[in-house]
């Protein structure tokens, strides 16, 4: 399966959907998120995305279940389980 990569237009989706300051697409902020704490492996995303309720979290995925776009779910990365 082929996943699309993120558009202008789903940036501006995100960011109506979700207080701005929610969606993250500056390479400070990607690049804390492209690593765990495990190894020494490096992914960096395309943009990160934190809603704040569970009605945001529900649009976001729906969003991209419909848009083909894969998405990495994240915790509060306190831990090192990798």
């Amino acid at each position: 399966m082929d996943f699309n990569k993120i558009t202008q237009t789903h940036l501006d989706y995100f960011k109506s959907i979700l207080d701005e300051k929610s969606v993250h697409f500056d390479k400070d902020t990607l690049g804390i998120y492209s690593h765990d704490e495990t190894e020494d492996l490096v992914y960096l995303p395309e943009v990160v995305i934190k809603p704040s309720t569970t009605d945001e979290v529900s649009l976001v995925l729906s969003y991209c279940n419909s848009h083909n776009i894969s998405v990495t779910p994240c915790g509060a990365r306190t831990g090192l389980s990798g």
